[in-house]
């Protein structure tokens, strides 16, 4: 199967090793970070770009079917999501479900270039995958799960530098949602976002870093901002819409946007819980809202609603829901894969 490689070495030192006539070494001799992706997206010839981080990997016969699902991606889908894999053999915990993960995903390479749809150039690290996600979204296309894609990610914890990381994490989300989301929605939205990552910053006593993120501007190229379809589709609002009356609801996991989730579902009933398995998360508020322990939250008489945060979490609700025999008071109008 005709294919090509490109090899982005972001180190200092360059690299001396024999290369086959479908491979390129692409010398940066410098960090500048995911943007660097670019460089090979733009000398890609293939139609299909995978993009992986330094350490990962596709499973042994994913690519190939991977290639087979990307025959029958309808036009408006501009690429497929992986299922990511950690060497213990536990699935690492996703971002948003409908964002992909920037350890491994496939693009159409000319759904990119056409719509100079790249990786911000000045994000450095943490939060591409929502700006591309947005950027895709607002433009009317679409990311879907994959059936077979799975990526192995060999990270390593050691040596992380958690003040540079939360620097980064305030600084880019931040950025992020104000040029794309739509006017109605974006105070909610930055609240949600950088409320979840100051109380993680807290509990990881880097919270000055943090902190010093959200004061430096950074500065991205003006886009128009999506229409509320579009975003209500890629937050899972859309998804919301048809929840029937019940006494009381439990959102099953923080997500991304627990309190702009909120303002649907309580339209929907008399009293809403929020929990999240994040001990950080736990006990602290969120809005009008005081963040229970799923322990607490699974005795409640209520009705769950699983599948608006990870797919990680999503499988631990439904253990721990079933243990405490509340299976069968699930409502899952959280995320629902369109498997191609």
């Amino acid at each position: 199967m005709p294919y090509e490689v490109f090899i982005l070495d972001n180190s200092p030192e360059k690299s001396d090793f024999t290369l086959n006539a479908n491979e390129n070494y692409i010398f940066l001799n410098e960090n500048i970070g995911t943007s660097s992706r670019n460089i090979g997206i733009k000398q890609a010839n293939s139609p299909i770009c995978l993009l992986l981080d330094d350490d990962s990997h596709p499973f042994p016969g994913t690519v190939e079917k991977l290639i087979e699902e990307f025959q029958n991606l309808p036009e408006d889908c501009a690429g497929l999501i992986s299922e990511i894999h950690n060497p213990d053999g536990n699935r690492e915990a996703s971002l948003l479900p409908t964002v992909f993960h920037g350890a491994g995903v496939a693009f159409k390479t000319e759904t990119l270039l056409n719509n100079g749809i790249l990786y911000p150039e000045n994000f450095c690290f943490y939060g591409e995958e929502y700006r591309m996600t947005l950027e895709l979204y607002s433009r009317g296309y679409d990311l879907k799960k994959s059936k077979h894609f799975k990526i192995m990610h060999r990270r390593c914890q050691t040596g992380r530098d958690l003040s540079k990381i939360f620097y980064y994490l305030g600084r880019n989300n931040k950025a992020i949602w104000d040029d794309l989301v739509p006017e109605k929605y974006l105070n909610r939205v930055q609240y949600d976002s950088q409320r979840r990552y100051e109380l993680t910053s807290m509990k990881e006593n880097v919270s000055e870093a943090f902190q010093n993120g959200i004061k430096e501007p950074l500065d991205l190229s003006a886009l128009n901002k999506m229409k509320d379809s579009y975003f209500e589709q890629f937050s899972m609002l859309s998804m919301l819409n048809d929840l029937p009356f019940e006494d009381r609801y439990v959102l099953c996991g923080t997500g991304k946007f627990p309190t702009l989730w909120a303002e649907q579902i309580i339209k929907k009933c008399n009293e809403f819980i929020i929990s999240d398995f994040n001990p950080g998360l736990i006990n602290q508020t969120f809005g009008d809202y005081t963040i229970v322990s799923p322990e607490s939250a699974a005795k409640e008489n209520a009705v769950f609603i699983n599948g608006l945060s990870s797919d990680i979490d999503f499988e631990k609700w439904h253990q721990i829901l079933t243990q405490n025999n509340r299976e069968e008071l699930v409502i899952r109008h959280g995320y629902k894969p369109n498997f191609c």
